[in-house]
């Protein structure tokens, strides 16, 4: 757990947003990664499933296998951000339960917003623009993919960045367990929250910090579990 010796100004929380703060439906689950390659004349993997926590980058590599050409791949990445753009404007995004209020109560407590996730840059600010989240979420701390990322990279490079920060605590919240293990591998506590594909049963599996049924129900919850850790 990060933790600094001068006076430290707040708590963050790095959030993941797929699974676990908007809900989104795609027009015949249709999946910019599959319509990028498909476009580019790629094949890929039909049967591939569950790639819920995987980056934008690990999704072409597993749909490919690993096949797919690394500069190839470099093109095909950089267009998907133009397609997720595309298929954004015929998908619907939610909230899931809870997320408004517990935006607000938390940043109330004193706990700064971030966001951690699989998604480009470019895909992650319009997914918290689209749903009218954005200005809940600090700009500094909008930690996405980059070609080649995995999640545990993407977490180092936060952690390196809040290392140099005045912060007391930094704490990750998501739905998969590549979250938990992203999370251990820079010694965050982590929240589960089971309103993505993984069940309550499976998450605790893994032995998160706190597991939550969502961010409704569970609120209490929550907010005694981040009061404890600035105590």
């Amino acid at each position: 757990m990060l933790k600094f010796d001068s006076e430290p100004s707040t708590g963050v929380l790095l959030w993941d947003i797929d699974g676990t703060l908007i809900r989104i439906k795609r027009p015949n689950s249709s999946s910019p990664h599959k319509n990028v390659l498909l476009k580019r004349g790629h094949t890929f993997d039909p049967s591939v499933v569950g790639l819920s926590g995987r980056t934008d980058f690990e999704v072409f590599q597993e749909l490919t296998k690993g096949e797919l050409d690394r500069n190839v791949l470099s093109v095909a990445f950089k267009e998907l951000d133009e397609e997720s753009r595309r298929l954004d404007k015929v998908s619907t995004f939610d909230l899931y339960p809870g997320v408004q209020t517990a935006l607000k109560t938390l940043s109330s407590m004193g706990w700064v917003h971030g966001i951690l996730t699989g998604n480009t840059p470019n895909r992650l600010a319009a997914k918290l623009k689209i749903v009218g989240i954005e200005d809940n979420f600090s700009k500094n701390l909008l930690f996405g993919c980059e070609f080649g990322d995995s999640r545990e990279l993407i977490a180092r490079r936060a952690r390196e960045f809040l290392s140099l920060q005045n912060y007391l605590t930094v704490v990750v919240v998501g739905d998969t367990p590549s979250d938990v293990n992203a999370a251990r591998l820079s010694d965050f506590p982590v929240i589960c929250v089971a309103t993505g594909n993984f069940s309550v049963s499976e998450l605790l599996s893994h032995k998160p910090d706190l597991l939550l049924r969502d961010l409704s129900a569970d609120a209490d919850s929550l907010e005694n579990f981040l009061r404890s850790l600035t105590l």
